[in-house]
């Protein structure tokens, strides 16, 4: 009997061991990825934009919304990535009184961190994360084709932006669920008026790939 509880000793410190080396060297190592995710996002408006909107009683402003970004984990610091991400928004037209549509798109580059608070290495399981977008364009187009009336207001400014998710390991690739919130303000010119801001959120369910 001793001799077994000896054999389970030994397997149990070689199994600990060879844990802990394999958490140091994931932990410590430097790696690099790409990700690519695309999903259906939801636009609320605000200042500047959901004055006409309202007025001419649209539909909801949705459609597909995709990212690109590329993370990087340092190494010995563990839990964190940091990348870059570009992220682009194509709606399908919303409707309105008397025959109008609206169209609103755009586009956004940025930074970004996410966290894995339950992996050391960073690769795998529950994420939170933020993005700052620091260069971001909107398209907004009113148009009534029928009466030849069409109105396109361009504005560029910055955006924030909240996610969290899900990722899962498979061989060298991951697959992504997650959802993310963002919050806009950005500036244009109006006629009559010079400068105006506008505002908007978005909010985005998503799925995809890391590689």
């Amino acid at each position: 009997m001793r001799n077994y509880i000896q054999l389970f000793t030994i397997c149990f410190n070689l199994f600990f061991i060879t844990a802990q080396s394999q958490d140091v060297v994931s932990t410590d190592a430097s790696i690099t990825y790409g990700e690519f995710k695309f999903g259906y996002g939801i636009t609320q408006f605000g200042r500047g934009l959901k004055e006409d909107f309202e007025a001419g009683n649209f539909s909801n402003s949705s459609g597909g919304v995709g990212t690109i970004a590329a993370y990087h984990k340092f190494k010995n610091l563990p839990y964190l990535n940091f990348g870059v991400k570009f992220k682009a928004l194509g709606a399908a037209p919303s409707s309105g009184n008397d025959g109008y549509e609206m169209f609103f798109n755009y586009w956004s580059t940025g930074f970004g961190i996410k966290c894995f608070p339950f992996q050391r290495d960073a690769k795998s399981g529950v994420f939170v994360g933020a993005d700052y977008y620091y260069t971001s364009q909107f398209t907004q187009k009113y148009r009534n084709t029928s009466q030849k009336v069409f109105n396109h207001q361009f504005a560029i400014g910055n955006a924030f932006a909240g996610l969290v998710g899900y990722d899962i390991s498979y061989k060298n690739m991951g697959f992504i669920l997650g959802m993310e919130y963002e919050i806009a303000n950005r500036q244009g010119e109006v006629d009559g008026i010079g400068d105006k801001s506008f505002s908007n959120s978005n909010l985005a369910f998503m799925a995809g790939i890391r590689f």
